[in-house]
């Protein structure tokens, strides 16, 4: 199945769902139970009788059952379009480097805290720790 069907609706994509409220309702929370009680052979048992089709809808499953994070992924490329767009006040998904670069970006183009603040969502603390000023914060 290629990507263009893979969100079209029809009887795979019902079949998928219904696999995915399955694992949801069931599969999901004993494996949480077993991971969380430390008990490996209840963790195989669950796991090994899903096809890869089954273990493709439960990480699905499981991922969104966490918060969402509030940065990318970290791959390890500081995206300098990303950091000056986020700089710019167009902030998109960030990783913290991207962050951390864009906090930099901004005070050196002399931003106040408070537009820093407001603009990357960081905090006073955070933008000290990066601009490394233990000073009060310049008014803005």
């Amino acid at each position: 199945m290629d990507a263009v069907t893979a969100d079209q609706p029809g009887p795979e994509q019902d079949a998928r769902e219904e696999l995915a409220e399955f694992h949801a309702g069931y599969t999901a929370p004993w494996l949480a139970w077993a991971v969380y009680q430390r008990d490996p052979a209840l963790v195989a048992e669950l796991l090994e009788p899903l096809d890869v089709q089954s273990l493709r809808a439960l990480a699905v499953v499981l991922a969104s059952q966490i918060p969402r994070p509030r940065t990318r992924p970290d791959d390890g490329v500081v995206d300098e379009i990303a950091v000056r767009r986020a700089a710019d006040g167009d902030v998109g998904p960030l990783t913290r480097a991207e962050r951390a670069a864009a906090v930099r970006l901004m005070h050196r183009r002399g931003a106040s805290w408070t537009e820093i603040e407001t603009t990357l969502r960081v905090s006073g603390a955070t933008i000290s720790r990066l601009v490394g000023l233990k000073t009060e914060r310049k008014a803005g």
